[in-house]
């Protein structure tokens, strides 16, 4: 089969630029929603728990999936679905015990968790740590994001000049995704979020259920997929297709199911989710359909790219000055196998995906800054706080400078490479460490209020001392995540030898674990409003975005590329009609009753 990279025509730009748009509109409309700071940080507690749980696991699936995990996928080949199915085993780790307890928590902004089980000091600790890394983690996925598609679109090398400025193709890309994220996430807050991250999952599947079985017609000739199985079986390397690489590097995988456990449970935008919604049965099922979606969606994308690990044996060649063509697997896959037009609806997948873990991360940021620092800092002596259309504007204000920031950091990260390298590291360097206190402080009462502080910054010490102070050529990764876990775990429990004595902080966190053992549940909030109009709003574009993928099917392809791609379209189309049919039943049954 003769296979041909096609370049990237109008068609395609047109469908990002009309994706981009949809985002931005949808941000600017769901400004309504926003009463309330509760409402900019946590959806008022309305969140449906199946659009809260599809936007929580395209935040955590992100670009990396398509680029990073597609490039270790095409060179070690099986043992990849170890790693990135890894995911379901955080979740069910969350439906047994976390997502219940962040529900039970009762919060209105992440690190809030840190006042209420520690004390005010350990919030603004891990605020003071958090802020700068997250910001420069941030940029570094603006950077990469538009790095590529910057390169995809053909403009790396295009210059515009704005009077004594000169502003590459890279730079522009980078901006106007800025734009728009700055744009639906201050204007929308976490209403926005989750019903854009909504639409993305429908996009990412879209393109993932064409590339899959599309591969394999590739390298069988035929759409009997059997033959194209048969081929990757005879003709991948020795090894690719079976797990040695497992035994081989035990360690490597016991650190990425030990970050994985760690990040799905305990990272801030888990928790904001988690108790975003009506009810902790709600959650329990967030996390229940998290974990079925991250066991067998990977492998629409682990699939295809062994596929490409024959079809392509030499993408170097193909990729000249690229210094890891292996992450251009996917993409090489979609530029082969789909027509014009389904091209740029991959490029809109791929940022689809890292708009979500963008604009979830800077939500968290923003309600981080808001509830936890400016609340506070601007509540009188007397105990009287901001009211809530000044914490509105502030929270609005705050994505803003954030955006802006993460923005200003990605057109430095063209030209201070070194920090790239810092912020590839960040999270082996500072997640382990300082997370690891927030999963013990659920389970273990009798650690005193400064525990989290002692036993995070003794994780950072030694994870520091690590890095410096030794070589661990080639295992770096897996020794910062099990320092930091071993030694913060350690540290947390020696806490305990030391009761706590301040009366006042002794009550605060006895009446959090009285929360803790007290169910949390709000079945008002289920069909009020916002919740209700949310299955509007998720199912007019779904189906709007469906019968784009049927008029894309139509551009000139093969025979049952056509089929397979109005096939998808059309139940697409469907999915977001029987919404829409749900939210005026409901309607009806609410008005009636």
């Amino acid at each position: 089969m003769n296979l041909v990279v096609k370049q990237v025509n109008v068609l395609d730009i047109l469908v990002v630029v009309m994706y981009l748009l949809m985002l931005t509109g949808v941000g600017i409309y769901l400004t309504r929603f926003n009463k309330t700071v509760d409402d900019f940080f946590k959806g008022g507690g309305k969140i449906p728990w199946w659009i809260s749980a599809l936007s929580t696991f395209v935040a955590g699936f992100s670009a990396f999936m398509f680029v990073g995990a597609a490039g270790y996928t095409y060179l070690h080949g099986a043992g990849a679905i170890v790693l990135f199915t890894s995911a379901a085993w955080g979740y069910a780790l969350g439906y047994i015990v976390y997502a219940v307890r962040w529900r039970r928590a009762r919060l209105s902004s992440p690190m809030e968790f840190l006042t209420r089980r520690f004390s005010q000091s350990t919030t603004y600790y891990y605020t003071f740590l958090s802020i700068i890394p997250a910001i420069m983690g941030l940029g570094l996925m603006i950077y990469t994001l538009c790095k590529f598609i910057a390169a995809a679109l053909g403009i790396v090398a295009f210059t515009v000049s704005l009077g004594p400025i000169t502003l590459t193709g890279l730079e522009m890309s980078m901006i106007v995704t800025g734009l728009v994220m700055l744009i639906y996430t201050s204007a929308g807050g976490l209403w926005a979020v989750v019903i854009t991250d909504s639409l993305q999952f429908f996009i990412i599947l879209i393109v993932s259920f064409l590339v899959c079985p599309l591969a394999f017609v590739a390298l069988g000739g035929s759409w009997d997929l059997t033959v194209g199985f048969q081929r990757l079986i005879a003709e991948a390397p020795a090894g690719y297709l079976g797990f040695s690489e497992v035994w081989t590097k035990p360690w490597f995988y016991i650190a990425y199911l030990l970050s994985t456990f760690i990040g799905y449970n305990a990272a801030w935008h888990i928790g904001q989710r988690y108790y975003s919604v009506p009810t902790e049965h709600d959650s329990r099922k967030m996390a229940l359909l998290c974990a079925g979606l991250s066991l067998v969606l990977p492998f629409l994308w682990i699939a295809p790219t062994m596929a490409a690990r024959v079809l392509f044996p030499d993408l170097a060649s193909m990729w000249p000055g690229d210094p890891h063509p292996e992450e251009s697997a996917f993409v090489t896959l979609a530029l082969t196998l789909l027509p014009n037009g389904l091209i740029g609806l991959t490029l809109s997948a791929i940022l689809a995906a890292a708009m979500t873990s963008i604009d979830t991360q800077l939500n968290y940021l923003a309600s981080i800054l808001i509830r936890d620092v400016y609340v506070r800092f601007r509540t009188t002596p007397a105990g009287v706080a901001p009211d809530e259309k000044e914490q509105l504007t502030a929270s609005r204000i705050t994505a803003i400078i954030l955006g802006v920031l993460a923005t200003a950091t990605a057109l430095f990260f063209q030209r201070w490479k070194s920090v790239f390298d810092v912020a590839l590291n960040y999270y082996s360097w500072f997640g382990p460490s300082m997370l690891t206190p927030v999963m013990l402080g659920f389970l273990i009462r009798r650690t005193p209020s400064w525990s989290a502080i002692v036993a995070s910054t003794a994780g950072l010490v030694i994870v520091l001392i690590v890095n410096v102070l030794f070589s661990f050529d080639g295992y770096q990764y897996e020794a910062n995540i099990i320092a930091g876990v071993g030694v913060s775990s350690l540290v947390f429990l020696l806490t305990a030898l030391w009761p706590e004595r301040s009366a006042a902080t002794l009550e605060r966190i006895r009446v959090f674990f009285v929360d803790q053992d007290t169910p949390a549940s709000d079945e008002s909030l289920r069909w009020s409003g916002n919740a209700l109009s949310s299955y509007q709003i998720v199912g007019v574009l779904t189906a709007s975005i469906g019968t784009v993928v049927v008029l894309l099917g139509i551009v000139p392809a093969s025979v049952p590329v056509h089929v397979l791609t109005i096939g998808l379209g059309a139940a697409t189309a469907f999915m977001g009609w029987l919404m829409t049919w749900y939210f005026r039943r409901q309607s009806r049954i609410i008005n009636e009753g």
